[in-house]
Formats: structure tokens, C-alpha cells, sequence
């Protein structure tokens, strides 16, 4: 009797334990499934009555830092229309690193660097080394990088180890576990909420002196530099680029980086704030999708060209608003990789290509690269950034673009993007065959996990 009594108590706590865990596996998908593949959506643009102005960019990254238990993800600012004295768009590392590279070498109060991918290649090592010599000058130094993207756990540690021994302040987006809030290396204290876990900051975007701002597509990579990715760099002045260092201040204290008391030396009045108008556009995970929307407006507004450069073109309701354009008689030109780094990603767009062909679109593909620009020119207006067309980017990453409405920069986008790129591209083809077909089909379907 009492061996059975044992048994069956013993047979029960098992049974219990197996339940527990059971439902701990359970609620940990959910949370995984919600966090990382989720796509959430609030109305996010056009920016309210109340968005943040560049004169008052500083008052809102102030009162940002003053609230406690901020996160990454909180830093949803809506940010109103601004202008621009400046937008000069450069494609190819070849032609923008060392125009980068020149800005941060005459910097002379601050050096904010928010990057998916920064590795220690040659070019991530050349900046590095110069932002150390600009360190030894006085000037700040403040960087944000994505776990995933940048390895600074991993293989490019010794450099931000580095960097940071040298006085650079550095937080990490920890896109994978375990997520830690704080300066890197010894400063970094577990974050309980897990709140970045599945979630990638895959920003790219330089402050420099509070004066100038560069954004695009590219890494701090090799392959940006020997063209082995096609990227564009895109160099901003004018008074929205107080507003880029909003958008910095805010998601470096997120990550739990300290900012100082007194901010107003990082948001200096330009002294040529510029006419151009022109408005910042984030998206934060958990539903603010600024630029999502941003961009659906502008492909929708357009009534004579629309021209779209992406890495990866899968999300349906963007190609749903293209093929609408091509069928409104506007004159639409895609430009994608002939054969890209996302193999699964090129065969969904692939399945729409009599589709678009049929509707008037014109479809190029690029060869002996891959294609990672994410521009699209609407008429006038002139939108660029890191916002690739597919569910990762339009929901569930960071991202940050820049939609001007100035001929001026669509007709410089289209005279060194566009029009060489085309000239040496090819039509393409939609998929033949049952198999290729079929393959098309199938990830065209899964488009929104790609």
C-alpha cells in the first residue's frame, strides 16, 4: 500500500510538472508569437497637430529622459513636417563612406551613430579607429547597434570593446537573448521585460555636431564598399535634422544610456534651416508605423511616375498600391536584384510579375549585385531610408525614412540612382515552368513571415 501511495504521489507531481511546463511553453509562444511575428498597426500619419516641431525637439527628448522605466519602444514621437536645406543622395560605398567619413573627421561637438550592421571589417574598423582619434579631441561619442546585425557579443567585440575603453558610449539592441539595458561592456544590467528579444533596430543613421544628418540603407560593411550591395546614402542639413537627433537621444536613453542635464548644445538652430519641406518617419515596434503609412500615401498620391527601389518587395498591399498606380496610367518602374541576398524573397516578388507587367509596371532587374536601396520617387516627392517593402520592415522592425517633396531631390535620385541603374539592367521574366511556378506561388504566401 504504501508503495502504491508513493507512486501514484510520485506519478502525480510528475503530472504536475508536466502540466506547469507545458503551460510555461505555451505562454512563452504566445509571448514569441505576439512579440516577433505579430503585426500590430495604429493610425500613425499623417504627424498630429501636436507633433514634435525641430524647435521643439530638444523640450521633447528632455522630457523623454525624465520619465523612468523608459524602453526602446516607447520612444514613438511623432515628428511634424520640417524643412530641409540640403539633400544630397549618394550611391555606392565607393562615393558616400568617404563623404561620411570626412563629416565625422570635422565634428566638432558629437558623434551619434545608430547602426543594424556595423562588423569589423575594413570599413568598420577605419571608422572606428577615426572616432577614437575624434574621442581623444573632446568630441562625444555615441553609438546604438543591433545585436543581430552588428555582432558585438560575438565577433566584432574586441572592436566596440574597444571603442568604447576609448570613451564612446554604446548600447545594444539585443534582438536575442538574453536582452540587457545599459552601456556596453560593464555597465549592462539584465532587463527582465525581455522587451527587444525578436525585435531588430534596423535603423541606419548618422547625427553629426547636430548640424548634419545621413541616412539610407547601407551597413558599415565591406560588401557596401566594393559593391557587392547597391545602397544609397542620403546627406540632410536644415532644421529636420534636430529632429533626427530627437530620434537618436530618445532611443539611446531607451536602450538605458545616460544623457546629459543639458541638451542644448545637440540641438543647435541651423543657420540655414532651409525650404524644402520634409518629414522625419519612424517605425517602432508595437504598432507606431509612421512610415509605413507615410510611404503607402505617397505611392498613392502618385499620378505621372512612380519609380521603386527595394531589397525585398513582398508585403501584398504594397504591391497591391503599385499595380493600382500602373493601372491608373502612372508610369511605374521597379527595380530589384536579378539575383539577391534573400533567395525566398525574390521568388514571392517573382510571382507577381505578369501581374505588374499586365498593369503597365515595367520590371528591372539589376545585375552583378544586390539590390539593398529602399527609395521610391512619386512625382516630386522623394522618399528614402531603411524601410524595406516587406512585414519585417513595414511592422515589426525599427525603421526610419525621410519623404521630402522636392523635384530638386527626385531629380538628383533619378539622374544617379534610377536612370544608370536601369540602363544596365535587364526586363525581367516572370517564372516559367511548373516548378518555379509553384515555388513563387508557395512564398509568395508566406510573404508575411519572410
Amino acid at each position: 500500500m504504501r508503495r502504491e501511495t508513493s507512486t501514484g504521489s510520485g506519478t502525480g507531481r510528475a503530472r504536475r510538472v508536466l502540466a506547469i511546463a507545458g503551460l510555461v511553453a505555451a505562454a512563452a509562444f504566445v509571448l514569441v508569437f505576439r512579440q516577433v511575428l505579430g503585426i500590430t498597426q495604429r493610425p500613425s500619419w499623417p504627424p498630429p497637430s501636436d507633433a514634435v516641431t525641430p524647435a521643439r525637439a530638444r523640450a521633447a527628448t528632455e522630457a523623454f529622459a525624465a520619465q523612468k522605466g523608459t524602453r526602446p519602444h516607447d520612444a514613438t514621437l511623432d515628428f511634424a513636417w520640417s524643412t530641409a536645406a540640403t539633400i544630397d543622395p549618394w550611391p555606392e560605398g565607393a562615393n558616400f563612406f568617404p563623404r561620411i567619413f570626412d563629416d565625422v573627421e570635422a565634428a566638432r561637438s558629437s558623434v551619434h551613430i545608430l547602426m543594424f550592421g556595423w562588423r569589423e571589417g575594413n570599413v568598420g574598423k577605419r571608422l572606428a579607429a577615426l572616432l577614437k582619434r575624434k574621442l581623444a579631441e573632446g568630441v562625444q561619442v555615441r553609438v546604438i547597434v543591433d545585436s543581430y546585425g552588428s555582432r558585438p557579443y560575438a565577433d566584432a567585440r574586441a572592436m566596440f570593446t574597444d571603442l568604447a575603453a576609448a570613451g564612446a558610449q554604446i548600447v545594444i539592441n539585443d534582438e536575442f537573448p538574453l536582452d540587457r539595458d545599459g552601456l556596453f561592456p560593464d555597465d549592462q544590467t539584465l532587463d527582465w521585460r525581455q522587451d527587444e528579444v525578436g525585435r531588430a533596430d534596423h535603423r541606419k543613421l548618422y547625427v553629426i555636431d547636430g548640424a548634419i544628418a545621413w541616412t539610407g540603407g547601407a551597413g558599415i560593411e565591406d560588401h557596401f564598399e566594393n559593391g557587392g550591395f547597391h545602397d544609397v546614402m542620403v546627406r540632410v542639413t536644415g532644421d529636420v535634422v534636430r529632429q533626427a537627433q530627437a530620434a537618436f537621444l530618445t532611443s539611446f536613453r531607451g536602450h538605458g544610456g545616460p544623457l546629459p542635464t543639458d541638451l542644448a548644445r545637440y540641438f543647435p538652430a541651423p543657420a540655414d534651416p532651409g525650404t524644402t519641406r520634409i518629414a522625419l518617419a519612424q517605425v517602432i515596434p508595437g504598432g507606431f508605423v509612421a512610415a509605413s503609412q507615410a510611404i503607402r500615401e505617397q505611392i498613392d498620391a502618385a499620378r505621372e511616375r512612380l519609380d521603386v527601389m527595394n531589397a525585398y518587395l513582398t508585403d501584398h498591399d504594397m504591391i497591391e498600391r503599385i499595380l493600382a498606380a500602373a493601372r491608373r496610367g502612372v508610369k511605374v518602374r521597379v527595380v530589384v536584384s536579378e539575383k539577391s541576398n534573400a533567395a525566398q524573397a525574390t521568388a514571392a516578388l517573382k510571382h507577381h510579375y505578369a501581374d505588374l507587367m499586365a498593369a503597365g509596371a515595367e520590371v528591372w532587374e539589376l545585375p552583378g549585385t544586390v539590390v539593398h536601396a529602399k527609395v521610391v520617387v512619386a512625382d516630386d516627392v522623394v522618399s528614402f531610408g531603411t524601410v524595406n517593402l516587406d512585414a519585417w520592415a513595414l511592422y515589426r522592425n525599427s525603421e526610419i525614412a525621410m519623404i521630402a517633396h522636392s523635384p530638386e531631390a527626385a531629380g538628383l535620385m533619378e539622374q544617379r540612382l534610377f536612370e544608370p541603374d536601369i540602363a544596365r539592367a535587364r526586363r525581367g521574366v516572370p517564372p516559367s515552368g511548373t516548378g518555379k511556378q509553384l515555388e513563387s506561388w508557395l512564398w509568395d504566401k508566406l510573404a508575411s513571415f519572410l
